[in-house]
């Protein structure tokens, strides 16, 4: 199977006035170039059977987005194991729920997103992978249990998810 693992666009700023920590949106540049990411996503092919976003705004939205841009009505389903502090075993028992499938994406936050790359990819959380917003990398998956491991096949920054579309 192959995981596609996407961080949330660029969000309202950490202590807006108004705007709760876990409430905060994507900005309409946030948006803007997410879009522009998913683009880049779709001219690489990555059609997930399933999208499984963290339950708060901002990721919600960028699955919303990524979904649409891919055109494939790719269901998106609200996991808590990928809000921050989320538990990564509940998460782990998920993907191991689709080991079927061809491929699945996450979109949620960092530093979780990376340690969960860094763990299936190197066998630790320590070595984390740096995925900057909207930024997204894909791993091969070639065992589930006692957890997901795998190669990473690729890590891209935005910019370039932009410059693919």
């Amino acid at each position: 199977m192959k995981l596609y693992i996407v961080r949330h666009g660029i969000a309202a700023a950490h202590g807006t006035a108004g705007i709760a920590e876990d409430d905060r949106p994507l900005t309409k540049e946030g948006i803007k170039k997410t879009r522009q990411a998913a683009e880049g996503l779709r001219a690489m092919e990555c059609f997930p059977e399933a999208i499984l976003s963290s339950p708060l705004p901002r990721a919600i939205q960028t699955a919303e987005i990524v979904s649409e841009v891919l055109g494939k009505s790719t269901p998106i389903v609200l996991i808590d194991a990928l809000a921050p502090g989320g538990s990564r075993q509940e998460l782990y028992k998920e993907i191991r729920r689709r080991q079927n499938s061809e491929s699945v994406m996450l979109v949620g936050h960092q530093p979780s997103l990376g340690e969960i790359a860094g763990d299936i990819a190197w066998g630790s959380p320590d070595h984390f992978v740096e995925l900057k917003k909207a930024g997204a990398c894909a791993l091969e998956l070639a065992a589930f249990n006692p957890k997901p491991h795998g190669n990473l096949l690729w890590l891209l920054p935005p910019y370039i998810l932009r410059e693919l579309k």
